[in-house]
Order: C-alpha cells, then sequence, then structure tokens
C-alpha cells in the first residue's frame, strides 16, 4: 500500500488452528473402582431379585438402557 512515497506493508493474516471438540461425557465420570463396583452390584440385585413390574414408570423410563447398562455388569463367564 502506498502512503505518499513510502510502501507499507502489512502483515499477512493467518488462520488459528482450533483444536477439534472433545466427545461430551455424560453419565457418572471419574468415579472410583470401588463405587463402580458398588454400582455394579446394586444393578445385579435390581436385575435379579426385583420383580421389573414392580418399579414405578418415573422410576424406569427407559427399560430397554436399564438392561444395556446391566449387560455391562454381568459377572463374565471364566
Amino acid at each position: 500500500m502506498n502512503v505518499g512515497s513510502e510502501t507499507v506493508t502489512r502483515p499477512a493474516l493467518t488462520v488459528a488452528k482450533v483444536a477439534p471438540k472433545k466427545a461430551k461425557k455424560i453419565g457418572v465420570v471419574g468415579i472410583s473402582k470401588d463405587e463402580n463396583v458398588q454400582l455394579g452390584l446394586i444393578l445385579r440385585w435390581v436385575a435379579l431379585e426385583l420383580d421389573w413390574d414392580t418399579i414405578p414408570n418415573e422410576v424406569l423410563v427407559n427399560p430397554e438402557a436399564l438392561t444395556k447398562l446391566i449387560g455391562r455388569y454381568q459377572l463374565k463367564a471364566k
């Protein structure tokens, strides 16, 4: 760019690099191993001991999700 008889150069524009977003974590994040074991035991008790028909609808809003969650805590056959 010319200003009078002088040439002024502007710095080049650069595009800032943006780090990719991490997946949003939902649910119980950062629980201890002992807390995880306790949750598993409670879920197994719910699955095996409770009659699911006695669980109120406002508590059991998604039976498929509960079934999937219980599946994560099933004891593995050795």
